[in-house]
């Protein structure tokens, strides 16, 4: 399996729960990302669950936040047994008595989410210590390719923007048609990975091309290296902020009107999340040359 391809990080996760679910059973296994207050199911094998990829939980509502921050046992062959997991509010919700967690670490040693599985009936054959030792194998081995991937998830947006040939001529900012590509290159990511992505649209009104190549000259400026722009037409920007939010995009979008001003270049620039359905042009409202 190549893991230096974002899409084949999925597929090889995939594998891996199946292998897992094979040979320690439980209804569901999961590859789950903590995100803030959210946690999103990024992979999931089985079946005993209304539960599947792209499905959002509370975080703090999870036996693995309790496994995380408390130090609950790794594997439990029956929650209602066990203190620190049998009232966690998800239990409320999800028939759960037999629960396994492993915590997973990104490659800055931050805490990215959980490998864990979960079962609507009691597993006591599952507490063995070959068993913890095998899971332990099992979740570093993920583990190391989830770090691998994510290193190189820049270097990848880079190679991509630069090999992306559709662009403008008068900017060699991506045109539409290479701007659709480049999202839904990042939307993927953000499903592999629980990756969030802003996008934000900057917009003039009769800009002569003078000024047009100082907005583009401003964007290259101001934004990270791992951050792609298009001019769309129209007198139309669009940046796409990766592995951000609305929250810090604010700041983005301030410099760059700053910047503008300073150049009495009269931009608005509004921000939107990136969303995940394919094929969708981000940002949506174009308007022809008018500055609203």
């Amino acid at each position: 399996m190549n893991w230096g391809k974002s899409h084949s990080f999925s597929e090889f996760v995939d594998t891996q729960l199946l292998d897992l679910q094979s040979r320690f059973g439980m209804a569901m296994w999961f590859l789950t990302r903590q995100r803030g207050e959210e946690w999103l199911l990024l992979n999931a094998c089985g079946q005993g669950y209304d539960l599947g990829r792209g499905d959002m939980l509370r975080w703090r509502d999870s036996i693995c936040h309790r496994r995380v921050s408390e130090q609950g046992p790794l594997i439990c062959p029956d929650v209602e047994g066990e203190p620190l997991y049998n009232d966690a509010p998800i239990t409320r919700r999800l028939s759960i008595r037999a629960y396994i967690g492993l915590p997973l670490r990104d490659q800055n040693d931050r805490l990215f989410g959980t490998l864990c599985a979960m079962d609507p009936a009691p597993q006591p054959l599952l507490d063995q210590s070959d068993i913890r030792e095998a899971l332990r194998r099992q979740c570093h081995l993920l583990e190391t390719a989830l770090i691998w991937n994510l290193a190189g998830l820049d270097q990848r947006r880079i190679a991509e923007f630069l090999e992306e040939e559709s662009r403008d001529p008068d900017t060699d900012l991506l045109d539409r048609i290479g701007w659709g590509r480049i999202l839904d290159q990042e939307r993927r990511r953000c499903e592999d990975y629980g990756l969030e992505a802003v996008v934000l649209r900057l917009h003039g009104a009769m800009l002569c091309a003078e000024q047009r190549q100082m907005v583009a000259d401003s964007i290259a400026a101001l934004i990270r290296h791992q951050d792609m722009a298009a001019y769309l037409g129209h007198d139309q920007f669009a940046v796409l902020l990766t592995e951000n939010n609305l929250a810090y995009a604010e700041q983005v979008r301030q410099r760059l009107l700053d910047a503008l001003n300073a150049k009495g270049v009269l931009m608005r620039c509004d921000a939107e999340s990136l969303s995940l359905m394919r094929g969708l042009m981000q940002p949506q409202a174009l308007f022809e040359g008018a500055m609203h």
